[in-house]
């Protein structure tokens, strides 16, 4: 590729584009004509283009808009990519007009142009008058072109019916015309690799750049672009995407043959490392240009993950689609670059697929937008959507009127999760009839979509950032750097430095090519700590001078480096290229360094070695060496810590909370003494889920002297029942999870804790064991996945000073807010939608359902992330405490904060909520009202103890039938059937609730909402999924129990602790006997319509026919089961727990894997403990 030319081409072509665009602006706004007056709408709109800028800016986005559209199309022409399989700007073998005119003028004209293809025969025959028949003809098939590959490339051929049709130039055939132009400025051999258009583009704003900088002023950040814009080598390119996606994919696939694609590779240490970024597919993978230009990086980037897709067996057809949608990104302030680099990847794409232009693939190239609207606007248009913004939204939203100019340099304050969810409340508000709300939400919602990438974090990041000193910098952009980049302020380049890695996941990789200043000066001393605490030089080019072709000098001084996102205890490899004065011999050196690791110019350097040197300079070239920490005293020298009781039968003594009477448990326990022999279920930790801080509290033990009789352990322990502590998982994975136990407790051994006399110094050892350098000090101690007494009493204990207890007391109060939060918990108070929608001034006044979710997962994501600051802040200091910070890092991935994991899922590293569950918790929370085990008028517990009725009900809330908000079911039998055969139907009873939890205006509304969540309607809910829900909610021990024919034709529900004897004989009377009466009368309209009834009719009245008599013939089964239950007058006991009480009701009640299945029933019936005999 001879740059040079095509240097002189792009400026030549700039320049003749400005000019006669400019001419033809002059012409269409001063000469009146028929033929403009039809264009009356296009001039409007050019009109208002120059008001809202300039002539000269209109020209200038025009002439650039033309440029890139044939340029694009003749690359396409010279490597037969066009869709419609005709050259658009080439002109067929042996020809000189472009082959579409050419084969127009034949009669050739592709259907898939979006053209008038008899007007355009009709101007070439010359039956439509024109002064120029074919350059007319040309004009309007180009026009066509463009249209029909806007599916294709619609970021770069927008449809054109606007004003860049009408300043597109008179002369498109001529040999002087600018089609000629792009045509030999082009030529076949420059066109077989898509950087082309890279360079072209670097050359087409090169004399922009010098005007830039010769006028030594503050850069604009309209200039920002044309004053930074720099082509990376290619072999350059190679070594970063190479060194950072190629390493990522090695650390996960050592055994990979990728090396063989890879002859810029550095094998480092990094690359065997046991600790690092885990991905399961190559899908996974993503890899974002922060300042993507036109897209060189990511073009690479698609070739190496090209070979990565190929090695996994991915069929060739699938590939493009997959990296350009899932692992390439790229960020630009330039439009015109933005759109280069969308089009390079599709054309990247088209070389490797040739069917792929027929997909819709869109790049994920973001182009910043600013926002135009002012701080008070941008307030006032999310208080007319009633609508809290917060200040850190607010901060972020004002950024974003500078998009243009801070660039990927904005991190953004709100929380990625939290910038999704408050996009989705915009989007939901964008049908307002308020016009000027309306066209305020699209920008607000552009600009959120924006920081919702901005806010993303990635596995790799590869730059050529901006080159721009502080003194040149505008006052914006200048104030910006220095509040937010303190100490990479000195240059952009610097900056994007620390942006990268901000971008970046834990333990992702940042190449990055830029001036070595970095390395050296003094204004940059603080970013060296920072940089050589916090990451791992993995690699670096020392190039030096001379690394661009295009700039000479010693001025411009380079290095080109991949940093890991974390810390390591190895030896980066640095290559010293500083003495090669070209980029060819710089080149050649790194090939040979890296097969030779033993010259002169390769070195292996401990990073942590520049800390001994005044300054921090990066002297890899020099020489260094660590300490111990287990000779500090060790946690069971003042923690009691032991394991606790064994029951032996854990099937008599152990039960789910729910499952019992509640004045038969005793949960406010502080010491053995207090125990009541009438209460005598008491608390039980048993280990259980992953979790930190607080949970697991769901557990109980009978602790009678009878149960107190078949336990083994150490009784001399027992002072220490019911008093705080913490406990740890005993096995579950490699990462211990400690919680906090406010007292009320005794555990087993998988649930074994700690004690100390003073609180303070019990919660700092377990925030030790759940920070990262506990979970590193037991990895040693004991690298399995099991945590026994003796492995935590061995972890050495280092006190600090520093205060972190309001940190530990934070965590374990969100923790045990979350854990109450369900229905499980015996500390559950009310429904959290209906506790929401109670204290958010906005949800309640909308009345709601959807605006209460808003604000449930608002108010969520506020916890969560503030769970997941103070965490890593607590990683932080135990790191600083444990001087441990060359091999820690404080960062929490989201995947480990353990509240809400039924409630929401990690997804691209985002904090996603699952609307679905949660409107499940909402519907079970009905039930439960429905039972009268809730109460809307009271929070907490209501009836749970054996036989309660509704008159009991009635005292616990302390109102009359007629003043409760909600009256529960009077005789603690719901059915469930495929309509409201029934007042008490469930369904009518959920819109009841629904109505007078949030109102009756709303209804409909409300329970459009219930229903999508839920993905069905409620009915279907009700009858195929909720129980399913209900058993999984409450681990396969449920406490409604739902009476079923064999094939569900017939459905009752009940709650356990209002079971009486009589129950089942109420159903039998009360139910189904009543509703096979009713479908017999049913059976009787139908015969009826089959006499009376339209053909129609007739046919649908038979197959309901049938289907009743095949329902009637199920119910009569039925009822002889039943009926014969119902005469025993089953009793049952709470205390013997749901597996052997619903085990009592054979054939009748829904039959559950694991808990009335064959298997279970045969474990029940060993119980010796039970009459089995009542086992059916």
């Amino acid at each position: 590729m001879n740059t040079n030319n095509l240097k002189r081409f792009a400026q030549a072509a700039r320049l003749k584009l400005l000019d006669q665009i400019g001419a033809k602006l002059e012409k269409v706004l001063t000469t009146d004509s028929a033929e403009l007056r039809e264009k009356a709408n296009q001039i409007k709109q050019l009109q208002e283009a120059i008001n809202k800028s300039s002539k000269q800016q209109v020209i200038d986005t025009v002439a650039y808009t033309w440029f890139n559209r044939l340029v694009a199309l003749r690359f396409m022409d010279v490597n037969a990519y066009e869709p419609i399989g005709i050259k658009v700007v080439s002109p067929a073998s042996n020809a000189t007009l472009p082959e579409l005119l050419q084969e127009a003028k034949a009669g050739n004209i592709s259907q898939e142009l979006p053209v008038n293809h008899q007007r355009i025969y009709q101007i070439l025959d010359g039956t439509i008058p024109s002064s120029n028949a074919q350059n007319e003809a040309y004009r309007e098939l180009l026009v066509g072109a463009c249209n029909q590959l806007h599916t294709v490339f619609p970021f770069l051929f927008e449809r054109i019916n606007d004003y860049s049709e009408l300043l597109l130039p008179d002369d498109l055939i001529s040999e002087f015309s600018i089609v000629e132009d792009i045509k030999n400025g082009m030529p076949p051999e420059d066109c077989e690799e898509v950087e082309i258009i890279g360079w072209i583009y670097q050359f087409y704003i090169s004399e922009k750049k010098d005007e830039v900088f010769a006028s030594k002023a503050k850069i604009k950040k309209e200039d920002i672009p044309a004053a930074t814009q720099l082509f990376t080598p290619r072999w350059i390119v190679e070594y970063m995407v190479q060194n950072t996606v190629g390493k990522l994919w090695l650390q996960n696939k050592p055994q990979s043959r990728l090396r063989e694609h890879m002859p810029y590779f550095i094998e480092s240490p990094s690359v065997k490392s046991d600790d690092y970024l885990k991905i399961n597919s190559v899908e996974e993978i993503t890899l974002l240009d922060q300042a993507c230009g036109s897209g060189h990086i990511l073009v690479y980037g698609f070739e190496l993950l090209s070979k990565i897709y190929e090695e996994e067996g991915y069929n060739e057809s699938e590939i493009p689609k997959l990296i350009i949608e899932k692992n390439l990104y790229g960020f630009e302030i330039d439009v015109r670059a933005a759109q280069l680099a969308g089009l390079a990847l599709m054309l990247k794409a088209r070389s490797y697929q040739r069917r792929v232009f027929k997909k819709e693939i869109t790049p994920n190239i973001l182009c910043y937008k600013d926002l135009k609207l002012t701080a008070e606007e941008i307030k006032d248009s999310f208080s007319q959507m009633v609508f809290k913004a917060t200040d850190a939204l607010l901060f972020d939203l004002n950024n974003m009127q500078q998009a243009t100019n801070l660039g990927s340099l904005m991190i953004p304050q709100t929380n990625s999760q939290e910038l999704t969810n408050i996009l989705e409340v915009v989007n939901s508000k964008l049908n307002t009839n308020d016009i000027f709300l309306k066209e305020n939400l699209i920008q607000i919602k552009e600009a959120l979509e924006q920081l919702v990438l901005l806010s993303t974090k990635f596995h790799c990041v590869v730059d050529n950032p901006p080159y721009m000193g502080g003194g040149n910098m505008n006052k914006a952009l200048g104030d910006f750097v220095k509040v937010f980049y303190p100490d990479s302020k000195a240059d952009l380049m610097a900056c994007f430095m620390e942006a990268g890695l901000k971008a970046l996941k834990p333990k992702g990789f940042l190449g990055m090519i830029n001036q070595h200043s970095w390395m050296f000066l003094s204004s940059y001393e603080k970013l060296r700590k920072k940089l050589i605490k916090n990451t791992f030089f993995d690699t670096l080019l020392h190039l030096g001078s001379r690394t661009f072709p295009e700039i000479g000098g010693e001025v411009v001084q380079n290095a080109s480096f991949t940093f890991w996102n974390t810390t390591a205890d190895e030896k980066g490899s640095y290559l010293r290229l500083v003495d090669e004065n070209t980029t060819e011999l710089k080149r050649n050196k790194t090939l040979q360094a890296i097969q030779d690791f033993d010259c002169s110019w390769f070195y292996r350097s401990d990073q942590s070695d520049f800390n001994k040197i005044p300054g921090n300079q990066i002297a890899y070239w020099l020489k260094t060496k660590s300490f111990q920490i287990f000779e500090n005293e060790l946690m069971g020298v003042q923690t009691t810590l032991f394991q606790g009781i064994i029951t032996g039968k854990n099937d008599e003594a152990i039960r789910l909370w729910s499952e019992i009477e509640n004045n038969k448990f005793s949960c406010e326990l502080e010491d053995i003494n207090e125990f009541n022999e009438l209460k005598y279920w008491v608390p039980y930790n048993k280990g259980g889920l992953s979790k930190k801080w607080y949970g697991n509290l769901e557990l109980v033990i009978n602790f009678s002297q009878k149960g107190r009789d078949f336990t083994r352990g150490k009784h001399q322990f027992y002072r220490y029942f019911f008093k705080p502590c913490f406990s740890w998982n005993y096995i579950g994975s490699n990462t211990p999870m400690a919680r906090y136990y406010y007292g009320n407790t005794i555990w087993d051994v998988h649930g074994s804790s700690g004690f100390m006399k003073e609180n303070d110094k019990l919660l700092y050892r377990m925030a030790l064991i759940n920070s990262k350098v506990g979970k590193y000090l037991l990895n040693i101690i004991n690298p399995t996945i099991s945590f026994q007494v003796e492995n935590i009493a061995a972890i050495p204990i280092i006190e600090s000073d520093k205060s972190n207890l309001e940190l530990i007391q934070n965590n374990i109060s969100n923790s045990s807010v979350e854990w109450n939060s369900r229905e499980t918990a015996w500390d559950f108070k009310q429904n959290e939608l209906i506790r929401i929608n109670g204290q958010d001034t906005s949800a309640s006044l909308g009345t709601g359902l959807e605006e209460a979710y808003d604000s449930y997962c608002h108010y969520w994501q506020n916890k969560f992330f503030e769970l997941h600051k103070n965490e890593e802040e607590l990683n932080k200091q135990f790191i600083d405490i444990y001087g441990l910070q060359d091999e820690l890092t404080p960062d929490v991935l989201l995947e480990d904060i353990t509240i809400l994991k039924e409630e929401t899922s990690i997804v691209n590293n985002q904090l996603v909520f699952n609307a679905k569950e949660v409107l499940q918790q909402f519907v079970s929370y009905a039930v439960g009202c429905m039972f009268g085990r809730y109460s809307l008028d009271k929070p907490g517990l209501i009836l749970a103890n054996q036989g309660e009725t509704l008159e009991d009900y009635l005292k616990a809330v302390t109102l009359s039938a007629v003043e409760v908000s909600f009256l529960p079911d009077d005789d603690n039998i719901i059915p469930i059937l495929d309509n409201e055969w029934f007042e008490d139907d469930i369904v009518g009873r959920f819109y009841e609730f629904l109505k007078v939890t949030f109102g009756k205006a709303n209804f409909e509304k409300n329970l459009a909402f219930v229903e999508e969540c839920l993905g069905k309607d409620i009915r279907k809910y009700f009858l195929k999924d909720f129980y399913t829900d209900h058993v999984k909610r409450y681990k396969k021990r449920p406490i409604y129990w739902m009476f079923s024919s064999p094939s569900g034709a017939f459905n009752v529900l009940i709650y356990m602790h209002r079971y009486t004897p009589d129950t089942l004989n109420q159903i039998l009377n009360g139910y189904l006997k009543d509703y096979r009466e009713k479908l017999t009368a049913e059976l009787d309209r139908q015969a009826h319509l089959k006499n009376v009834g339209t053909a129609r009719e007739q046919t649908l009245a038979t197959r309901e026919e049938d289907r009743i008599r095949k329902v009637l013939l199920e119910l009569q089964e039925y009822e002889r089961e039943l009926y014969k239950m119902a005469t025993e007058r089953i009793s049952i006991d709470l205390d013997d727990g749901v597996l052997v009480n619903y085990n009592k009701f054979g054939k009748i009640i829904k039959e559950v894997k694991g808990l009335n299945d064959k298997k279970a029933k045969d474990k029940v019936r060993k119980f010796d403990w039970i009459d089995v005999t009542e086992i059916r």
